[in-house]
């Protein structure tokens, strides 16, 4: 009888199968291994793999285990090997630059303590065991975790600190930057540090300050901060930036300052801010181009003041335009350290980037709607010819260009701050769209007007213009085909030449001319552009439509001086009268400043005139010097729509800039007068005093 297959395979109990298969592994020989054994792939030694007796014991365990229950690990008999547990990679990502990045695989549904416990696992593993008492604080998107909070099922990153103690999680900690040690900085320096940041939101430009008085260093600008860790760490360029607020969103409480060589660094000024850029020491001793430091600032400034994710700032680092003294400087030429530079940015990157920095910047009150507003809301260019800092909010600026340009001609508008007139990059820069679409149209149709024989088609369905034929009075629109008459200005009249339409319109010419015979006696021409002007209401001071200003009844002109006062020279037969025009007329070299004074105390000024006065200037003093305890009744009489733009207010806008002695002793005299105190005290004393102050600030400008 021939062997059956069982018989040659061996014996058919279990036990007989456990033994061959063991006898097999023990001798090396895979071949007569049993069908459970060989399909597993974890028990037969590979290449004469060798096997220490703590591996050998766990294999034949888990042998063990597998073959007692059969059904449940069929899939292995058929080849597959069994589904490896789902995972949530996480990344740990160190808060302190000092701590390494870590990565876990964990289950999901794990919770945040977890996490410190394969941290602390792991430090034990290197060797250098983590003590008790430390406190671990992770953040996801700047929030604090809770150690009972539920991981999310998905991977994702994790910033974490590692502290000594719960206390000194959030403490702030300031070194030097080259020092290896990291050694804390003197405690007298870190006491005024601190207490400026947490009580007085102090702003970057004022830690540089700080440490720079602290060390005698007369140039703040050789203070080099760093933010060591967080979320971004490196310099802090703007000077604008709040502390507390890179602490609130970087996650940053250790910053560290170097005092760099002189002039070892360039300024930038842009968008009404200021920033402080310091290049590393080989940039500054072998040079550095314009282009490299273009994408240097593209890199680490515009594209990294966002509080966290991706930045929206898209605009390419070869259109960031900088100016040195007035004049565009070149890619190829070397950055010139020690100066000041001026950035420029297109319109649409330069909104993006204000807004990804409006939570880094302080807010201001604006000067018009009294609101507090973030430094990226208020209007940091108004003219490309002032001088001054601008007080008013993108939003009242705006609403001033749509006034002016409804009440005046569109190369007529002013800064509201400041004589200097606006020119087209200064509107599409701070009006809406539909402001700027039409200014747009006004200046193109200026510009156009002024080319010689250019017509505009008088449809009023059609916006074309072209140029004519001066030889020919009819004039063709090539756009809606319409034609209308040159010599008439009215649509072209068919059937009949100019001098057969002169005799059929004799009677309407009677008619033109004494309408016009009317408009001459109820009006007055303008001195300027000779349009006739009629007032109906109102008082005699006359302000054109082109922006001359002039007195209704003798024509005489209003004028400023060179400190901004507006005054009217009025002629002899000329019922009005300006008290003020001895005192600041410039042309007067025998100025008598009791002139001013003889006026109030004769009573030819009215109450309301000085206290509209008064209350300006003290509404000026107080929003500028509200420290100023004298101006506290300023602050409750100014109101929310002061009009601070009447040609007539009393305090010019060079004062504004003055010292509190400057505004203390305007609102004196305009109190002094008010009252009627003309009899009490000297009116030449607040005089003299107010005349020193001007030519001290006339020295400081000169």
């Amino acid at each position: 009888m021939a062997p059956s297959k069982d018989s040659k395979r061996g014996s058919k109990t279990p036990e007989s199968n456990i033994n061959n298969s063991t006898t097999s592994n023990s001798n090396g020989g895979g071949g007569n291994a049993s069908r459970d054994s060989r399909h597993t792939g974890l028990f037969l030694p590979l290449f004469g793999l060798r096997l220490s007796p703590r591996h050998k014991r766990r294999i034949e365990t888990e042998r063990d285990r597998m073959l007692s229950d059969p059904d449940r690990h069929s899939h292995l008999r058929r080849g597959r090997m069994t589904p490896p547990a789902p995972t949530v990679d996480v990344e740990l990502k160190p808060l302190d630059d000092r701590q390494p990045n870590m990565k876990f695989a964990l289950r999901p549904g794990s919770v945040v303590a977890k996490l410190e416990q394969l941290v602390r696992r792991r430090y034990q593993d290197k060797g250098h065991p983590i003590a008790t008492a430390a406190h671990f604080a992770f953040y996801v998107d700047g929030r604090v975790l809770n150690p009972e909070d539920v991981l999310p099922p998905t991977s994702f990153k994790i910033w974490y600190r590692m502290s000594r103690s719960s206390a000194e999680v959030d403490q702030w900690k300031f070194s030097q930057y080259k020092d290896a040690n990291n050694q804390p900085i003197p405690p007298e320096l870190a006491a005024q540090l601190v207490q400026a940041i947490d009580t007085g939101g102090a702003t970057v430009g004022e830690l540089r300050r700080k440490i720079a008085a602290f060390m005698s260093i007369s140039d703040p600008d050789r203070v080099l901060l760093v933010a060591r860790g967080g979320t971004r760490p490196g310099q802090l360029q703007g000077d604008s930036w709040v502390v507390s607020e890179i602490k609130r969103h970087w996650l940053c409480c250790w910053i560290s300052y170097h005092i760099t060589r002189t002039n070892a660094y360039a300024v930038i000024n842009g968008l009404g801010r200021r920033y402080v850029y310091h290049p590393e020491s080989h940039y500054f001793y072998d040079g550095m181009s314009v282009r490299r430091w273009q994408h240097h600032l593209d890199t680490r400034l515009f594209r990294n003041v966002r509080s966290r994710g991706k930045t929206g700032f898209n605009a390419h680092w070869s259109e960031i335009i900088l100016t040195l003294n007035g004049t565009r400087v070149s890619k190829t030429t070397r950055v010139c350290w020690g100066k000041t530079y001026e950035v420029e940015l297109s319109g649409q990157a330069a909104k993006i980037f204000s807004a990804e920095e409006a939570w880094l910047l302080p807010d201001e009150a604006c000067s018009v709607c009294l609101d507090s507003k973030n430094l990226s809301l208020m209007a940091y260019k108004i003219t490309s010819g002032c001088n001054h800092k601008p007080t008013i909010c993108n939003a009242c600026l705006s609403q001033w260009i749509a006034s002016e340009l409804e009440t005046k001609m569109w190369d007529r508008i002013k800064c509201p701050e400041c004589p200097k007139s606006l020119e087209f990059a200064d509107v599409q820069r701070n009006a809406s769209k539909t402001v700027f679409r039409r200014y747009d149209e006004l200046a193109t149709r200026a510009a156009l007007g002024n080319i010689p024989n250019f017509r505009w088609c008088k449809s009023s369905k059609c916006n074309s213009g072209q140029i004519d034929d001066v030889r020919c009075v009819r004039f063709k629109c090539k756009a809606c085909k319409n034609s209308h008459c040159i010599k008439h200005d009215v649509p072209w009249h068919s059937g009949e030449t100019c001098e057969e339409y002169d005799k059929r319109n004799t009677q309407k010419k009677k008619d033109e001319r004494a309408s016009e015979a009317e408009i001459t006696k109820s009006s007055k021409k303008c001195p300027s552009c000779n349009k006739a002007v009629h007032k109906f209401s109102g008082c005699n001071h006359i302000t054109c439509i082109c922006s001359h200003e002039w007195c209704y009844v003798c024509l005489a002109p209003f004028q400023r001086n060179e400190h901004g006062f507006l005054y009217c020279r009025h002629k002899p037969e000329c019922t009005e009268r300006d008290p003020f025009v001895d005192l600041i007329d410039p042309q007067n070299a025998n100025a008598d400043p009791r002139t001013f004074f003889e006026a109030a105390n004769h009573g030819l000024f009215p109450p309301q005139f000085f206290r509209n006065r008064l209350r300006v200037v003290r509404g000026r003093a107080a929003r500028h010097h509200l420290e100023a305890g004298a101006n506290e009744l300023g602050v409750g009489q100014m109101g929310r729509n002061l009009n601070r733009f009447h040609p007539d207010m009393f305090l010019p806008p060079w004062m504004q800039e003055a010292d509190r002695g400057m505004f203390a002793g305007v609102a004196g005299i305009a109190d002094h007068v008010a009252n009627g105190n003309g009899n009490d005290r000297d009116p030449m004393h607040d005089m003299r005093v107010l005349a020193q102050d001007m030519r001290a600030a006339r020295r400081e400008r000169a």
